[in-house]
């Protein structure tokens, strides 16, 4: 399959894709954007045909098994952990996305939080310098150029 069928696939405007919903496949509600985001990826990837769905149930379930939810976190943060962790293993097995397209895209995204004021949705940009050479304005706690001295204890009065 080629680029652009993957991106004409992904196309958020698709009318067929607009009524499918978590609850049709007997899993966890949409508690975070990114949810349902990665959520309609798969779909529209699986519909693209880039792989089939009983690839795509095999490799799901494989996660679960081999990530299962752990005791620091809610069953929906493990579904959707594990959803996203089966989509990846799936586009480096199909050759969509390579090592080093995910670490590039990570370390993006990574920068595009950093960048992004307090409070404000983050977007995504992949036009920002490394981060050794972003200028922020925020306070840096750094070791003291010189070795703690002790510190005078008076009695209590």
């Amino acid at each position: 399959m080629d680029t652009g069928s993957i991106i004409a696939a992904l196309d958020p405007c698709r009318s067929d894709l607009k009524s499918l919903g978590t609850q049709d496949l007997g899993a966890p509600g949409f508690g975070e954007p990114w949810h349902a985001q990665v959520f309609g990826l798969s779909m529209a990837l699986a519909q693209a045909g880039v792989f089939s769905w009983a690839t795509w149930v095999e490799t799901f379930s494989s996660e679960i098994r081999a990530h299962p939810q752990t005791g620091a976190e809610t069953s929906e943060e493990a579904y959707y952990r594990q959803w996203s962790e089966a989509l990846i293993t799936l586009l480096e097995a199909t050759g969509v996305l390579t090592d080093e397209e995910l670490a590039e895209t990570s370390e993006h995204w990574r920068r595009s939080y950093i960048a992004t004021e307090h409070g404000k949705p983050i977007v995504f940009r992949r036009d920002l310098p490394a981060l050794a050479d972003i200028e922020d304005d925020h306070h840096h706690h750094h070791a003291p150029d010189h070795p703690a001295e002790p510190v005078a204890v008076s009695a209590a009065r």
